[in-house]
């Protein structure tokens, strides 16, 4: 099977998925590279194989489960809320670690969802950022799709949102993750 993007194609190739960069996108090909091999150790992104670094290809483990909206229109409350507050834990390391991934506030195919495991694939563009606002940026997400599909208090969400990007506490980070878990 192969998949086409606007930078690179990807063929799954049994348990495998290769992506291959197009040539023009040398600095997405190293930022991808850079990104998965740093996330390595916490077990949310593909297993990285090989890096071919001339004919810019990434081997990585496939991923073989449903995308986050998919996973939205096919599951319960409670599995939902515990996949939201995996990602929202996902959102809070990436936080921490400096690395804003651009796609947060619509993530629809930057996250698989395989049985209850949670991972987060494309990283050419994500960033080094002093101020990241991943956990923002998917507490939008949560407002505008998964609200449909969840009873939650919308606009406590919007606050502490707000209130966590002044502050960046692991409180405030808390405060989304119960209201999220309706605790």
């Amino acid at each position: 099977m192969k998949l086409k993007g606007k930078h690179s194609e990807v063929y799954i190739i049994g348990n495998y998925a290769v992506k291959v960069f197009k040539r023009d996108f040398l600095y997405n090909f190293k930022k991808e590279v850079k990104f998965l091999t740093l996330l390595q150790p916490f077990g949310f992104v593909p297993e990285v194989y090989f890096v071919d670094n001339v004919n810019l290809r990434i081997v990585m483990k496939y991923i073989d489960g449903v995308n986050i909206s998919e996973f939205l229109k096919v599951s319960n409350e409670r599995e939902i809320r515990k996949v939201i507050a995996k990602c929202f834990d996902i959102c809070y390391i990436l936080d921490l670690l400096g690395i804003q991934k651009e796609e947060m506030a619509r993530p629809d195919k930057h996250i698989i969802v395989k049985c209850d495991k949670v991972f987060f694939i494309d990283f050419e563009r994500s960033l080094i950022r002093s101020n990241p606002a991943n956990v923002t940026q998917f507490s939008s997400y949560i407002v505008t799709r998964v609200s449909k599909y969840i009873e939650l208090d919308v606009e406590e969400l919007k606050r502490c949102a707000k209130s966590y990007k002044k502050s960046r506490s692991f409180e405030d980070f808390m405060k989304i993750k119960k209201l999220v878990l309706k605790r």
